[in-house]
């Protein structure tokens, strides 16, 4: 996570980018790494709580995500999501991982074992882990 600052004085990021998003205190930065390419991702946000679930699964399925999607439903996490995304490597290793503003944990609505009970009762959930995304400064 990265602090307005921090973006605005980065001289990676051209002006017509910091121009559009500089209107955030943090920002969210993913980093997907695929052959000989990175793609960096930039999530505008108002809070600097943010919180990753990496669900490790046996296979990718239709019924699957259903499930997936209909926890995050039954949490009320759906309108916290900021980035969601799912890869398997090979056939057995397969991850679906999401990133949302941590604001239901930090206030006590729901804990992190809570969450984690949800979505092991998902079939082909084989385990949960939920951290949190640290600042840069």
């Amino acid at each position: 996570i990265l602090t307005n600052n921090e973006l605005n004085n980065n001289p990676i990021f051209p002006t017509e980018i910091k121009e559009e998003i500089l209107h955030s205190p943090y920002y969210l930065l993913i980093f997907i790494s695929r052959e000989d390419v990175v793609k960096v991702s930039i999530f505008p946000t108002k809070n600097k709580s943010i919180k990753k679930i990496l669900v490790k699964l046996k296979e990718f399925s239709p019924d699957l995500v259903k499930g997936i999607s209909n926890v995050l439903n039954k949490l009320n996490l759906s309108k916290q999501i900021l980035h969601t995304t799912g890869l398997c490597y090979e056939m057995e290793k397969c991850f679906y991982e999401t990133y949302f503003i941590g604001d239901p944990i930090d206030s006590g609505n729901l804990t992190v074992d809570s969450i984690k009970e949800k979505f092991m009762t998902v079939a082909n959930v084989i385990s949960v882990i939920i951290e949190d995304i640290p600042t840069l400064t």
